[in-house]
Parts: structure tokens; C-alpha cells; sequence
């Protein structure tokens, strides 16, 4: 039986990765095996906890806990968001405990990055809310990041340009999947913008401007291959993919995922522009920055909409309108200690 591959207990004093990589490597049981390896309501216990007390090292500060705690659910997330060529332990009730841990713990981390005045700041008028949060955005660190402002743009080499592209995948390689899962349950205006988002995602119907495809040569033209797409990746990249997935996928964070969505598409326009300029500073070849020029002038039109047609409808009711600072907030706090993260590992090679 597969499960023997591993015996039927947890050493939970080996160092977090080595756990989180074992679990990782069970994922791809399959639901029967996943199932009956932790049949055992203590080993099911015994996991759990452990995954409880890596969020508390992570809370702590702990790097390695904060690395294994984000890798283990990105492996998670790619078991619920591609398409197996075997089974896979997708359904099994085990697994579900254990995601939910992972995400609880990363939600109770995000949100205590979040001063309560923000939220005592918001507008009671729904008219306000739209401009006070654009207004709070842009006093934010993350808004005009010296990363895009500077470095991508002025000083930044084809090395380090393969490196941005590599952790970029985490947060825009499927774009199109997170609009797929966040229009669920939708209708009428709300559905029909987020269809728009998804149909010039999708190149408006040609195969070669999908854009999943652009940046798929990207990926190409700097021969990324696929085992540092799964393993190269920041903690910083990784919760910031990790966190579109979570709010996009379930219903009741829906109005966290789309301030987080719209905060992303509002970010857009200005950095890519950056990172067209730095590209073309470096004279690469103008086939690889069709994915970023496009985004340029496309989610500028995505962010104006998006705040049009699905915000502002949803800024009559109170909890909505935290909700979607809860989200835009995960956003940009994620995003600027991404782009801290991926300044210093550009300094030191």
C-alpha cells in the first residue's frame, strides 16, 4: 500500500520543511490512500496541531516556519487548481482539514498587519468609498514601490529581470483561473465585468494572445523549467499567489477578492510600464514584454470597470465595504514585503 512509503506517525521535531515535503509528496496519493493513512483520529490530530504550531513559529517570525507553512499550501492549491494525470488526494476530508488550518492561520497572520483605524476610517457614505480607498492606497508603500520605480527600471540586468519573471508566475501565471473560480455564484453587471476581465484574458478568443500563453514565453525565452517554478519560489512569492487563490475560490470572501483584485489591476498599469522600460533599456528581444505592454493599456481599462461596475455596487452595504479593504490590504501589505524580499535577493544574487 502507498501509505507505508511513510509509517503511520508524524516526526514533528524534524525541521518544517522536511515535514511539509513529506505531506507534500502524500498529495499525490489518491483520495482512498490519503484517507486511509490518517484514518487514525490522533495521527489526523497529531497533524493538524503540528500545522497549528508552525502558524504560531510563522506569527512568531520564524522564516523557515513562514517558508514551509506557504510552500505546503501553494502545493495544496496546485492539487485543486490543475488537472492531474493521476489521482490525486483532492477530495479527501483529511486533506480539507489540513488546508483549512493552513489558511486560517495565514488569514490570522495578514489581519494583524491590518491597523483597526483603517477600518474606523471608512466612509459611511458609499459615494466616498471608491475615492478614500484609492487615496489610502496610494499613501501606501506598495503603490510606487521603489522595485518597479527604480531598480526594474533603471538598473536592473536580464539576470535579474529572469528572476522577476520566476517569481512573478506565482502572482499572474493564471490569472484567468482566479476570474474562472471568482465569478461563481455571480450575476447580472458583477458577472458580466468579470466575464469582460476573463474574455481579455483569454485574447479575446486567439489561442496565441491567451494570456497565460504571453507569459508562458517569458518563461520560455529564460528557460525557467518547471522544478524552479515549484521550488524556487520566495515565502513572499508564495503568499502572495496563495492568497488570490484562497479569496477567489471560496464564496464567502468573495468581496475580499474583489478588493484584492481591484487593488492588483490598479497596480498594473504603472508598474509594467516600468518594467518596459527596463526591458527595453536592456534591448531584449520585443517578443518577451508583449504580456506586460499589453497589461499596460488592458488593466487600466480593467481597473476603471472593475471599480465602476463591481466596487462601488457593493458599497451600500457596510460588511462589503470592510471586506473589500480586507482584501485590498492583504494586497498591497503582501505585495510590498514581496517586493522588499525580491529587492534584497536581486542585491545579493
Amino acid at each position: 500500500m502507498t501509505s507505508t512509503l511513510f509509517p503511520p506517525s508524524l516526526d514533528t521535531t524534524s525541521a518544517p520543511m522536511l515535514l511539509a515535503d513529506r505531506i507534500a509528496q502524500q498529495l499525490a496519493w489518491s483520495e482512498e490512500e490519503f484517507e486511509a493513512h490518517y484514518a487514525s483520529p490522533s495521527l489526523l490530530a497529531e497533524l493538524v496541531n503540528w500545522v497549528g504550531e508552525l502558524g504560531t513559529a510563522a506569527a512568531a517570525g520564524d522564516s523557515d516556519a513562514q517558508f514551509a507553512q506557504q510552500y505546503l499550501l501553494s502545493r495544496i492549491y496546485a492539487v485543486h487548481t490543475q488537472l492531474p494525470s493521476e489521482p490525486t488526494a483532492e477530495g479527501s476530508v483529511a486533506l480539507h482539514a489540513l488546508t483549512r488550518k493552513l489558511e486560517r492561520d495565514t488569514i490570522r497572520n495578514e489581519d494583524a498587519c491590518i491597523d483597526d483605524a483603517v477600518y474606523a476610517s471608512i466612509p459611511d457614505d458609499p459615494d466616498a468609498f471608491v475615492p478614500w480607498l484609492k487615496a489610502h492606497t496610494r499613501k501606501h508603500q506598495a503603490f510606487k514601490h521603489p522595485y518597479y520605480r527604480s531598480f526594474i527600471r533603471d538598473h536592473a540586468t536580464e539576470e535579474d529581470f529572469r528572476r522577476f519573471v520566476l517569481h512573478e508566475s506565482s502572482v499572474d501565471g493564471r490569472f484567468d483561473d482566479l476570474l474562472a473560480l471568482m465569478q461563481v455564484g455571480t450575476d447580472g453587471g458583477v458577472k458580466m465585468e468579470i466575464a469582460n476581465n476573463y474574455w481579455d484574458e483569454m485574447g479575446n478568443g486567439d489561442p496565441a494572445m491567451v494570456h497565460t500563453t504571453l507569459f508562458g514565453r517569458l518563461i520560455d525565452y529564460f528557460g525557467i523549467t518547471s522544478t524552479e517554478l515549484r521550488e524556487s519560489l520566495s515565502t513572499e512569492a508564495l503568499l502572495s499567489g496563495n492568497l488570490a487563490v484562497m479569496l477567489c475560490r471560496y464564496r464567502n470572501t468573495f468581496a475580499e477578492a474583489v478588493g484584492l483584485l481591484a487593488v492588483t489591476e490598479w497596480l498594473a498599469p504603472d508598474r509594467f510600464s516600468q518594467v518596459l522600460h527596463g526591458w527595453e533599456r536592456l534591448g531584449l528581444p520585443d517578443d518577451g514584454i508583449t504580456y506586460h505592454r499589453l497589461h499596460i493599456g488592458i488593466d487600466a481599462h480593467h481597473a476603471s470597470a472593475w471599480f465602476t461596475n463591481v466596487v462601488k455596487p457593493m458599497t451600500a452595504d457596510p460588511r462589503s465595504r470592510r471586506a473589500i479593504v480586507r482584501g485590498a490590504l492583504w494586497r498591497l501589505n503582501s505585495s510590498s514585503r514581496y517586493l522588499d524580499r525580491i529587492i534584497g535577493l536581486n542585491a545579493t544574487g
